[in-house]
């Protein structure tokens, strides 16, 4: 469980080191549903604006509603394209849609501020112990109001992303990969978050980007704020919120000394890889995208030993088709080491899930309900993916390189023959 102390000027806490090294930067805190909560208040030009904001954004998501059941319904399946029709209803529900406008109009607030009070106010309205059919639709009315967010915010429609000096420090309940793309463009130098484990999103980004990471930080946003100066120490799992002037001192000799390693490791990228009695040894990366296989290129690795696809459908706005997904996986064999790659088909369930794949509460989600179990139950999604990997193969033998195909989680001889017969 993470602690606190409070030290001199500083507050310190103890939480998962995830991903190694550190940096001294500036808090960019991401509340639940996207950005960070706005606590300006309108005046009248500006409040009319908004509700026009709001109810743009409203249209622009029931298009990308609408569009999303059609092509998930195609590519997944009935039921789980009927999840969008249920998504644009909550979105055009009256009551949310008066309760935001009032908020814009009597109580001046952004559309944003209004979107997070009415979910804070919606979630306070069960109790505390809720049933699988209650969290279901509290993940339903999030998603929309995240969807809702997303055209909203400003880091979306930005060149730049968040405006504010870095290197920032992200701090979350949870970092999304949809989040991080949205600020793929900002000095994103360290990442904190409330909940998450070792195997969470914001761990497998941190460390696939090298950015040090703490995760499983409890109640952070509760201290820290957008523009304070922070520490994250992702090697000891430490986070230090306004450092006193020697604390800072240290950190940054800290930090210094940790890129300086990092650059020692890679001057030897080109020397062959082999044991202390020159046995050869292939070095091989795990990815998450294209960028990843271009670091593993740039660091000396001999192939991709693992392409996680689930980044792929986890960051992409709707199901992706099999060209799209063809684009991506060329773009990653021209792109990574040897041009040799092993491609894992998608391993969805557990801590990672995504809405046009419905809910589902397990009591041991991450054994249950997943990786190779999900896609034989969306046949036509497994044989979109299955296309789309031979296809990208095929390519790779063209140009000498080499994909290979890994299966998730097969628990059994038959599952295996069962894939084969795809």
């Amino acid at each position: 469980m993470a602690t606190g102390c409070l030290l001199h000027s500083r507050i310190m806490r103890k939480g998962i080191a995830v991903s190694p090294g550190v940096v001294v930067g500036t808090a960019y805190c991401i509340q639940g549903i996207f950005v960070p909560a706005d606590s300006r208040r309108l005046n009248a030009k500006e409040t009319a604006a908004e509700v026009e904001k709001f109810e743009f954004a409203q249209q622009q998501v029931v298009t990308e509603l609408r569009a999303l059941r059609d092509k998930v319904t195609l590519q997944v399946g009935a039921k789980e394209g009927a999840i969008f029709a249920t998504h644009e209803a909550i979105l055009q529900d009256p009551s949310l849609v008066k309760n935001v406008v009032e908020r814009i109009e009597r109580q001046h607030s952004t559309a944003q501020a209004a979107l997070q009070a009415f979910l804070m106010e919606y979630a306070a309205s069960f109790p505390k112990n809720y049933d699988s059919y209650i969290r279901e639709r509290l993940a339903d009315v999030r998603d929309v109001i995240v969807r809702l967010s997303a055209h909203l915010s400003e880091i979306l429609n930005s060149e730049h992303g968040p405006a504010i000096e870095g290197p920032l420090v992200v701090v979350a309940d949870e970092l999304l990969p949809s989040q991080a793309v949205a600020l793929g463009k900002a000095d994103v130098a360290g990442i904190v978050t409330q909940s998450g484990s070792r195997t969470s999103h914001a761990a497998i980004i941190a460390r696939s980007r090298g950015i040090p990471a703490v995760c499983g930080v409890a109640n952070i946003l509760k201290q820290v704020h957008t523009g304070d100066a922070i520490v994250v120490d992702g090697s000891q799992g430490h986070v230090i919120i306004s450092p006193d002037a020697e604390t800072d001192k240290a950190y940054r000799k800290l930090e210094r000394e940790f890129f300086l390693f990092r650059d020692e490791l890679a001057e030897n990228r080109d020397q062959p890889a082999t044991t202390i009695d020159n046995a050869p040894l292939s070095l091989l990366a795990n990815i998450n995208t294209v960028d990843d296989s271009l670091a593993a290129t740039a660091m000396g690795a001999s192939g991709v030993g693992l392409f996680r696809t689930e980044y792929l459908y986890l960051t992409h706005p709707s199901v992706p088709d099999e060209e799209e997904q063809l684009a991506t996986y060329r773009d990653v064999i021209d792109n990574s080491p040897n041009r040799s790659v092993t491609i894992r088909t998608l391993d969805i369930g557990g801590d990672k899930t995504v809405p046009y794949l419905g809910h589902r509460q397990e009591s041991n989600p991450f054994m249950g309900w997943r990786s190779i179990r999900l896609s034989f139950e969306h046949p036509e999604l497994f044989a979109t993916q299955l296309r789309a990997i031979m296809r990208a193969a095929a390519y790779a033998g063209e140009i000498g390189g080499e994909v290979k195909m890994m299966f998730p989680m097969i628990t059994t001889l038959e599952e295996l023959h069962r894939v084969k017969s795809r």
